[in-house]
C-alpha cells in the first residue's frame, strides 16, 4: 500500500452495501465516521451527498482519497469536486463495486472483432442531412472486454491483430453487467477478481 495513507469516500447510493463489501474483502478497509484509523488501516468514510465527501476530503489532505460515487439508474446524483470512480449500483454489486475500487487502476479495453462500418450509399461525402448514410453491421460483431493496469501493456489475451482496441474506465463489464454483443475475457476476470 506504499508510505502514504490511503482512503476511500464513498457517497451515493448503497454506501453501507459497499463499504461492508470492502471490509469483506479485505479487513484493513475500516468503516470510519472521520478519517481517523489506526496504522495499516484504509479508512472509509460513507456520505450521503457530494458536500459531505467534499468536507470530509478537507477535513484530513494528508490522506490520498479515492473518491467514490454511487449513482444508480434515473437518478441525479450531484459530483463531488475530486471524484476519481463512477459506479451504477443498478448494474454492479457491492461486492463487484469492492473489487472495482480495490483496484482502481484499472482500463476495460474492448477489443471490436468485425466492427460496425459506416458509409455512403452513393460513396459521395455525407450529405448535411445524413440522409445518404449506411450502417452495417457485419454477421460476427463482437466485442471482448478485457482488463490492464493503467499504463500497463497489452495483456496476453488481446490478440496482437486485433483490429480495433478501445479503452474505457467503465470497470461495470467486469462484473457481466454487459450487453449481448460483449463478452467478457475470463483470463482478465480470474487475474484481476
Amino acid at each position: 500500500m506504499g508510505e502514504e495513507q490511503r482512503g476511500v469516500i464513498l457517497y451515493g447510493y448503497e454506501v453501507d452495501a459497499v463499504a461492508e463489501a470492502l471490509q469483506e474483502l479485505d479487513p484493513r478497509y475500516v468503516p470510519v465516521d472521520g478519517a481517523t484509523s489506526q496504522a495499516g488501516q484504509v479508512p472509509v468514510v460513507r456520505c450521503l451527498h457530494a458536500a459531505e465527501a467534499d468536507a470530509a476530503q478537507e477535513a484530513a489532505p494528508a490522506i490520498a482519497w479515492l473518491v467514490v460515487q454511487l449513482h444508480r439508474a434515473g437518478a441525479d446524483v450531484q459530483p463531488a469536486r475530486a471524484v476519481r470512480l463512477w459506479l451504477n449500483t443498478s448494474h454492479v454489486d457491492p461486492r463487484s463495486a469492492a473489487r472495482a475500487i480495490d483496484q482502481p487502476d484499472l482500463v476495460v479495453w474492448y477489443e471490436v472483432i468485425d466492427p460496425i462500418r459506416v458509409g455512403t450509399v452513393d460513396g459521395g461525402p455525407v450529405m448535411d442531412d445524413y440522409s445518404n448514410l449506411t450502417i452495417t453491421v457485419p454477421e460476427g460483431h463482437r466485442m471482448v472486454a478485457h482488463a490492464v493496469q493503467t499504463g500497463g501493456t497489452p495483456p496476453e489475451c488481446l490478440p496482437h491483430n486485433a483490429e480495433m482496441v478501445l479503452p474505457s474506465d467503465g470497470l461495470g463489464v467486469l462484473s457481466g453487467s454487459v450487453s449481448r454483443a460483449t463478452a467478457v475475457c475470463q483470463a482478465c476476470v480470474a487475474r484481476h477478481g
